[in-house]
Parts: C-alpha cells; sequence; structure tokens
C-alpha cells in the first residue's frame, strides 16, 4: 500500500501509527500481517508485508483459471469471506475490496491487503452519490459486500466486472446508472450461484446480506461441493 499525504490528507507519522496499531490488533489466517514500513520505492512511504508467491486474484485467475475446480474456486471464496468476516466483526471496513488486493500466497490462500485508490469495476454505486454536505461518501460494511458480490463473479468466471469495458469513465457510467455486470456476458453459471452475486449487488444497502449471512452460504456450498467429489 503507497500513501502520500495529499491523499489521505495524513501526515507521514499519523499513517505509520495507524500501520502499527493495525498490525497489532489484526490477527487471522486471512488478513495479510503488516511487518512495518520502508522508503526507497519512490516517493511515497511502503508497507512492508510477506511476499504472496502467487500474486494477486487476478493474476492467479489469469494463470490458473483454466485449471481450477469449482471446489478450489469455493475454497479461494471461503478464505476471502472469512477475512472480511473477521474485519467487519472488528468494526473495520475494507473500502476497497478488488481482485488486485486479494493476495494468494504459495499454499494457495487467500489473503486481504489494501491499497487506497479504489478500482471502479468493484465499487458499489452510493460510493459514487455525493453526500448532502458535499463530502464525498464513506464506505460501509454495505458496500464492502457489494464489491464480495463482484469477487465471487470474477472468481467463479474468470472474468472481472464489466470485463469488456476498458474505460473506467464508462464504467462508472453504468454503475451510475445501476447496470450491474450482465449475466448474459459470463459463462453459465448455477442459479444458486448467481443468487448470492445477486444478493450482494442489491441497490438498496439496507437489503445486502451481512458478512455472516454470505459466509454461511460460501461454506455450505464448498462443503456440498466437497462431499460430491
Amino acid at each position: 500500500m503507497h500513501v502520500s499525504r495529499s491523499e489521505t490528507g495524513q501526515s507521514c507519522s499519523e499513517i505509520i501509527a495507524c500501520v502499527r496499531c493495525g498490525s497489532k490488533s489484526l490477527k487471522h489466517a486471512n488478513i495479510l500481517p503488516v511487518y512495518g514500513y520502508t522508503y526507497g520505492f519512490g516517493p511515497f512511504i511502503a508497507i512492508v508485508c510477506p511476499w504472496a508467491e502467487n500474486g494477486n486474484l487476478t493474476t492467479y485467475l489469469a494463470h490458473q483459471g483454466e485449471t481450477l475446480t469449482l471446489v478450489r474456486r469455493f475454497q479461494i471464496l471461503r478464505d476471502i469471506i472469512a477475512g472480511l468476516q473477521y474485519l467487519h466483526a472488528n468494526s473495520v471496513i475494507h473500502g476497497d475490496i478488488t481482485g488486485p488486493n486479494v493476495l494468494i500466497n504459495g499454499a494457495s490462500q487467500a489473503s486481504w491487503t489494501s491499497t487506497l485508490k479504489g478500482n471502479m469495476r468493484w465499487m458499489a454505486p452510493e460510493l459514487l452519490v455525493e453526500q448532502e454536505d458535499g463530502s464525498s461518501p464513506r464506505p460501509s460494511k454495505q458496500s464492502d459486500i457489494y464489491s464480495f458480490g463482484g469477487i465471487i463473479l470474477q472468481v467463479l468466471t474468470n472474468k472481472i466486472p464489466y470485463y469488456h469495458l476498458s474505460s473506467d469513465a464508462a464504467i462508472i457510467l453504468c454503475i451510475a446508472k445501476s447496470q450491474k455486470p450482465c449475466r448474459s456476458r459470463y459463462p453459465v453459471l448455477p442459479d444458486e450461484h448467481w443468487k448470492i452475486i445477486e444478493q450482494c449487488w442489491s441497490t438498496d444497502p439496507q437489503v445486502r446480506p451481512s458478512t455472516e449471512k454470505v459466509d454461511g452460504e460460501i461454506k455450505n456450498e464448498f462443503q456440498a461441493l466437497s462431499r460430491s467429489c
């Protein structure tokens, strides 16, 4: 994660204090630990984390996607939602859930990391709406769940949300019009899998399921698939 004062409004010392605090209090198998910080990689502070041999989720799927079984895909989703549930249980909003922010280690376990600038493809529509006081909207547990819907789509189909669109402007226009990724553009998914995605993508944030509910559905599907193998 790279940070600058102009992007966050925080000083370097404030950011370092936050990193130290977060690294001490958040410990979970599916949350990438923070070892510290360093300089020398450009104008910004660089956060030091364990190396993920298999890269991020998007890269991993590009290289391994064709060989992954459905069981393995739900194992990845199980890891990801477990990490997100842990964050939400500790009153932490991720705020930037994207394929590049999920790292796959050498044991093929998925873990969360974070950057500061969100990717539009996974972004919840309410984050594009300016508040009444003119301030920018703040990410929430509900916007995290919306973004996780995009992660489910990506893991199960090997295609990122709005894969057919190359510009952020076109993607923002679709999101602003509440035009979600069209099912017909993606490889066929069973209705029960698409239903989970649609629940996460509910236009009303308050109707979206909690991480606990999604975690339960992902685990149940993973266990059912595992038993059938």
